[in-house]
């Protein structure tokens, strides 16, 4: 029999409308937008539905929005008794993950990803750090010119195999640019975002969140569950609060999960959440695993279908 996970877009896939359709159709999906509302004092609903998207693109917003939908969603498949065998997340999708895994009710969910996107939101208030996606490269090419540049700047996300994001200071990002399109870069591209992520750049902020996780209740995951910062399936609830932590500042070895997927007979993937840029880096990664984005009513229902 075929295994199969459930994976959740992070920062990035965030658009003006999600979530609604699926909010209006399905009560389950519904309740969650309002205990969403009530916990962030605004509602949730009609700031998915009209933005505007400068706002919604804010790291403070854009993380407790993305995981409503993104629960929301799960919530739907899991009340027609849906299960996966196996889940993970990009970078805040991970936080999803650990929800559909039963790490944490909503409520902690929520509280733990809005202080995630407050403290990373107010990490760099100076505005010293950036990010850039580079095209083209392996990671092994580009974390060797991150060693050669002046200032600091990493390896944040393995995307693909080909596929990297880099951050760090500013001059720093800008100068690996430079040396990574000499070395064969096919594109680098500055990215719109109000720091360097997953980068040392968020000690500070990685701090501050180690107090939040301490103060919450977890449980171990009933499924397992592929983290960021180490790409290998966990379930253990005291390694689930460590790296939680260690995930603010650890690049989000996306590649590698995808990878360890496919060893451990993962063959098919529902996307939870607004677009398929995880399908696409899937599809860049291996061949061995099929991927369905789920973000609207029509996608549920044909899932639901083919699981009848």
């Amino acid at each position: 029999m075929a295994k199969k996970a459930w994976i959740y877009p992070g920062q990035g896939a965030q658009s003006v409308g999600m979530g609604i359709v699926a909010a209006e159709s399905f009560p389950e999906a519904g309740d969650l937008f309002k205990q969403a509302s009530g916990l962030a004092g605004y509602d949730m609903l009609e700031f998915c539905a009209s933005g505007p998207m400068e706002k919604l693109s804010r790291t403070l917003y854009t993380q407790p929005a993305l995981f409503t939908v993104e629960a929301a969603l799960t919530e739907v498949l899991k009340k027609h008794g849906l299960v996966p065998d196996a889940a993970a997340g990009h970078s805040l999708g991970e936080f999803c993950a650990w929800y559909a895994a039963g790490v944490y009710d909503f409520e902690t969910g929520f509280s733990l990803v809005s202080a995630r996107g407050r403290l990373m939101d107010g990490a760099d208030p100076e505005g010293r750090g950036n990010m850039a996606a580079v095209i083209g490269l392996t990671c092994e090419v580009v974390r060797e010119v991150c060693r050669l540049v002046t200032g600091n700047v990493v390896v944040a996300n393995i995307n693909s195999p080909l596929q990297m994001v880099i951050s760090g200071e500013k001059d720093a990002v800008e100068e690996a640019g430079v040396l990574l399109r000499e070395r064969g870069a096919k594109r680098v591209i500055p990215l719109p975002v109000s720091g360097a992520f997953h980068s040392p750049l968020m000690e500070k902020a990685r701090e501050e969140f180690n107090a939040v996780v301490d103060g919450i209740r977890i449980t171990d995951a009933r499924i397992p569950v592929y983290a960021n910062v180490t790409a290998k399936p966990v379930t253990d609830a005291g390694e689930i609060r460590r790296l939680m932590v260690l995930q603010l500042t650890s690049p989000v070895r996306w590649a590698e999960t995808v990878q360890n997927m496919v060893c451990d007979g993962i063959t098919e993937a529902l996307e939870l959440g607004p677009g398929n840029v995880l399908a696409g880096l899937i599809k860049r990664t291996v061949e061995e695993i099929e991927v369905k984005p789920v973000s609207e009513p029509a996608d549920i229902w044909e899932v639901l279908h083919e699981e009848a």
